[in-house]
């Protein structure tokens, strides 16, 4: 509980700094006077898109499931949609809590789906350095404004050289954990109990973090990542209707491409619902890369986050509503 408890407080502390980084420079009396004429008559495609993306990613976590056939698609959802709530209270404790909620629901290991969310994770990360790559080398004209977004304007190329190469050893050593995994459980007889439990569950959990291996509809994979991260780029595009951004600034599906790379990796950070770090990134990405002025790029981020939150808040309980409710009829 001490240990949770000082996540808590860090993520709260990184949380206030990046606040205060975002709205030092801020006439808060203008941003509120710009916040009251948004106009929201592109709040229900937004909506429409949240609920299908989080859809998507509840069909595409099915593939990586053990008998997955026999899993409501209501409990998948509802098990993503809890992960959202929990991860905007707590950061990154719902990637705990949806694959515990639907390891309860259809009787299955909780270790062993705690796995296929790493699974699922190390491959959105893969999908968001590709994307890093697009906008680095196509998407964005002036390479040095986007490094002074995220600060980090005196890299090398060695620096840059370590990423790939870090994900190479992140992947490198999740297969050497499950062969050892693999080699103990095959080669030694163990007969202490404890932990006996301890290699049946990293056994379980390795099945998991391999689960990308047995996934054998990969174009259907492959399409509902698509649709996960068209998602996300639409969510991006639809809040520059609130205040003619498409129209003053030029702003189109492309500009939404950059942004949503940069959001990526503002909520990235471990603060509750990505808050201060979601808002200072695209600002400074509004500002630095397409010239919109610090107040109104701070506008489209506190708009866009809160509309984001408020109806994960709202779309959770009603996803575990239904599925409690189709599950006992």
């Amino acid at each position: 509980m001490k240990i949770r408890a000082l996540n808590i407080l860090v993520s709260v502390v990184i949380a206030a700094l990046f606040l205060w980084l975002a709205f030092r420079n801020i006439d808060l009396s203008e941003l509120w006077d710009q916040i009251v004429t948004v106009s929201y008559y592109w709040l229900p495609f937004f909506v429409i898109t949240m609920g299908l993306s989080h859809f998507f990613r509840a069909e595409r976590w099915r593939l990586l499931l053990p008998d997955h056939q026999n899993i409501q698609r209501s409990t998948l959802f509802a098990g993503v949609m809890l992960g959202y709530v929990v991860n905007n209270v707590v950061p990154r404790l719902g990637e705990i809590s949806r694959p515990v909620y639907v390891a309860k629901k259809g009787n299955m290991s909780a270790v062993n789906l705690v796995g296929t969310i790493v699974a699922e994770r190390l491959f959105d990360l893969f999908i968001m350095l590709f994307l890093i790559v697009v906008t680095v080398f196509l998407l964005v004209s002036d390479i040095s404004q986007l490094q002074q977004v995220f600060g980090v304007e005196n890299w090398t190329s060695w620096h840059y050289a370590m990423i790939p190469l870090l994900f190479a050893a992140l992947l490198l050593a999740i297969w050497s954990f499950y062969k050892l995994i693999l080699f103990i459980d095959d080669k030694i007889e163990i007969q202490n109990p404890v932990l006996s439990r301890i290699i049946s569950s990293g056994l379980s959990f390795g099945e998991g973090m391999i689960s990308l291996k047995k996934v054998k509809n990969w174009p259907l994979f492959l399409l509902l990542t698509t649709g996960i991260w068209g998602g996300y780029i639409i969510m991006t595009y639809l809040p520059f209707f609130m205040m003619n951004m498409q129209q003053v600034f030029g702003l189109n599906l492309l500009d939404a491409v950059v942004l949503t790379v940069v959001s990526s990796i503002g909520v990235s950070v471990p603060t509750p619902a990505a808050i201060g770090s979601y808002h200072l990134f695209i600002q400074q990405s509004l500002w630095l890369l397409y010239e919109v002025p610090l107040t109104k790029a701070l506008t489209y981020a506190t708009v866009a986050h809160a509309v984001n939150v408020l109806f994960v808040f709202i779309i959770g309980p009603i996803a575990l509503w239904w599925d409690k409710y189709s599950t006992l009829s």
